[in-house]
């Protein structure tokens, strides 16, 4: 009977049913509690939902079970570099290869923890041999990956060795800016407008600071100086798409989105495939209410960047306003999917809590008989 279960776990788990599988496998796990395999199948499952302390508690038991699971180790690593725990991750991931030296993912996982370490002549070694071992598998998809890895890295190598100094004061300005551009995308204003001030006293020339603030400061309740800051972003880089774009995104912060919609339908009529300009102007179809007309240009973003998951979200957040819960569900599935292939797990995470309501509520519509 314990096998029977197993078994529809694992099926369940292949068709996407994943609540089904975790609860086979938690029938299995009665019968038979000494299953390392079931332990780390259920841990897979739970990952999957994204539920990643459930699925490390899962492989932990299993390795407790079986000390010498490779596999254990592997996946157990994988979820604690979702969750951040870097030297854990590394650890298991050594583990994993000491116990199989072939195992080319471990191998790819060892190599990336060592790059987001900073360990970059380490990540490139583990990479080669990770590219060896896929290739030497017929997995020619993955090799590609950890080739184009390697030479990202080279190239960063490379480019640190020639501007040492100034690229090392590039890339501070720069991750600055990405945890000053975090804290706006958080919520921090105070932070977001402390962090942009410095930036412009750093570099008084950089545009894109001036119009964050500005971006910033209306949020914080200051149009004024909000207005004044995109002019003079403007002034720097009067023909920079980006500035334009930006200042339609100010006038939808203030209200204005007829305004901004006029800015966006202008960029457009100078250059027809710019897929910010139709995320932006989707935004501003949505403040007015115009569900329709957002879903149409967020659909024109894609046909530019199929790959781009952002868009993909907009799209179902707008389709779900305009009640098209089937529709956003399909979207937000995309996005997972894309989330999930670039291993951002954190986004992924968050994806996977928008889906759990919209996939219960399709459930229920299935379910539910319809009224007389």
């Amino acid at each position: 009977m314990e096998q029977n279960y197993f078994d529809q776990g694992v099926e369940k788990a292949r068709q996407g049913d994943l609540v089904g599988a975790i609860a086979a496998f938690d029938q299995a796990l009665q019968t038979h509690p000494q299953s390392a395999t079931t332990y780390h199948r259920r841990g897979l499952a739970r990952f999957n939902l994204g539920d990643l302390a459930g699925a490390i508690a899962d492989y932990t038991q299993a390795l407790q079970i079986q000390p010498d699971f490779s596999e254990g180790y592997f996946a157990r690593g994988l979820a604690q570099m979702a969750q951040h725990q870097l030297q854990a991750a590394l650890k298991d991931a050594n583990q994993a290869l000491q116990l199989n030296a072939d195992h080319a993912a471990a191998r790819h996982l060892q190599g990336t923890l060592h790059q987001r370490l900073g360990n970059t002549q380490t990540a490139i070694a583990s990479l080669k041999q990770a590219a060896q071992l896929y290739l030497a598998q017929k997995d020619a998809e993955n090799g590609r990956r950890c080739l184009e890895t390697i030479q990202q890295l080279q190239s960063v190598l490379i480019q640190r060795s020639k501007t040492q100094s100034s690229a090392l004061q590039l890339v501070q300005t720069e991750d600055f800016f990405q945890q000053a551009l975090d804290k706006l995308q958080q919520g921090n204003y105070r932070q977001a407008l402390e962090d942009f001030n410095w930036l412009i006293q750093v570099e008084p020339q950089n545009a894109r600071a001036y119009c964050y603030r500005g971006i910033v400061r209306s949020r914080l309740g200051n149009p004024q100086a909000a207005m004044q800051d995109l002019a003079q972003a403007l002034q720097l880089t009067p023909q920079d798409d980006q500035m334009r774009l930006s200042r339609g995104l100010l006038r939808i912060e203030l209200g204005d989105c007829w305004g901004a919609i006029e800015d966006f339908n202008s960029l457009l009529q100078q250059n027809d495939r710019n897929p910010g300009a139709y995320c932006y102007r989707a935004q501003a179809y949505s403040k007015l209410g115009n569900h329709r007309q957002a879903i149409e240009d967020y659909s024109r973003a894609l046909a530019l960047q199929p790959d781009a998951a952002e868009i993909y979200c907009d799209r179902a957040a707008a389709r779900f306003a305009f009640q098209d819960q089937r529709g956003a569900l399909e979207d937000y599935q995309r996005a997972a999917n894309l989330y999930f292939d670039r291993q951002d797990w954190n986004r992924y995470r968050v994806i996977l809590d928008k889906i759990k309501p919209l996939q219960t509520a399709q459930a229920s519509a299935r379910v539910d008989p319809a009224p007389h």
